[in-house]
């Protein structure tokens, strides 16, 4: 093997073990959160309310943030990372978009889905369809992102080697 394929090779397995890291940490921070008691939820919660609500001031925005804003954002960003990292993570071990595509989405649904349910387990918490239908549009706006950046990208690339 060349040193340019050796390279490659060393490369696409750094990035799928970054990968496989960053999802799997993103999960563990989702489920840690989902056993926070409510009071410790809320407290989070307030904690970030609060920092929004001082940077929306420090930019003379008129817009105040409220518990179920930030529950909302950080439910849909979550996942919408979630999807993100997913569907990266399995492109680069499948060369079949749509496997990857599919996989991910069914990741998503079912991190989604133990999310919930370990809020059963958790004081003063409840499974939330809601936040179940947050989470899954989170995700799949993640997912269908990268899909669309790659087509952008491969798009731009055909329209300059037309130039050429």
């Amino acid at each position: 093997m060349g040193d340019y394929m050796k390279n490659k090779h060393i490369a696409l397995l750094m990035a799928r073990i970054l990968l496989c890291v960053f999802t799997l940490s993103l999960v563990v921070f989702i489920f840690y959160n989902s056993m926070q008691t409510a009071t410790d939820s809320n407290a989070s919660s307030g904690r970030i309310m609060t920092l929004l609500n001082n940077l929306c001031t420090s930019l003379n925005l008129n817009f105040s943030f409220n518990q179920e804003n930030v529950r909302t954002l950080a439910h849909f960003s979550e996942f919408g990372l979630l999807g993100v990292l997913s569907v990266l993570t399995l492109l680069s071990f499948f060369a079949v978009k749509a496997k990857s595509l599919v996989l991910s989405v069914i990741f998503s649904v079912l991190t989604a889905l133990t999310d919930e349910c370990i809020q059963l387990f958790s004081n003063g918490r409840a499974f939330q369809f809601s936040d179940l239908i947050i989470d899954i549009t989170g995700s799949l706006l993640g997912i269908v992102g990268v899909f669309l950046i790659a087509l952008l990208i491969k798009n731009h690339k055909i329209k300059v080697s037309e130039k050429e």
